[in-house]
């Protein structure tokens, strides 16, 4: 009998251990939501706060449509950067010299658009 309530006591404890482990754990996962949610309702304000700006840019009437095509223009810069620039440029062989070769046509001419537009901006602040 002796040996039984050692053992129902040893019991006790192991679940009473078990038990302590289980807490830490759900304490532990209940952070790790709560800032999971924080997380994502930040993510949320900021992409609402993002759209907000791409709605007043388009509506603008002094140069809305200016910034949207600004918007899209780094896009399809950064883009062209990704898919074709020596970096980056997937392939082997002839295909990543006729990558990094169309790279280097197409970003002249970008560059010649940024000086352009630089340019552009510079006498239109002197005026």
């Amino acid at each position: 009998m002796k040996l039984f309530f050692n053992d129902l006591d040893e019991l006790h404890q192991w679940d009473f251990v078990q038990n302590q482990k289980m807490v830490k754990e759900n304490e532990r996962l209940r952070v790790f939501s709560r800032m999971l949610h924080e997380q994502r309702e930040s993510w949320k304000h900021r992409a609402l706060v993002a759209e907000a700006k791409l709605v007043d840019a388009k509506t603008s009437n002094n140069g809305g449509d200016q910034n949207v095509s600004d918007m899209r223009y780094l896009a399809l810069k950064r883009y062209l950067a990704k898919q074709f620039h020596p970096d980056y440029a997937s392939g082997h062989g002839i295909e990543k010299i006729v990558r990094n070769e169309i790279f280097k046509e197409i970003w002249s001419e970008v560059d010649r658009l940024d000086h352009q537009a630089v340019s552009a901006t510079c006498s239109a602040k002197v005026q």
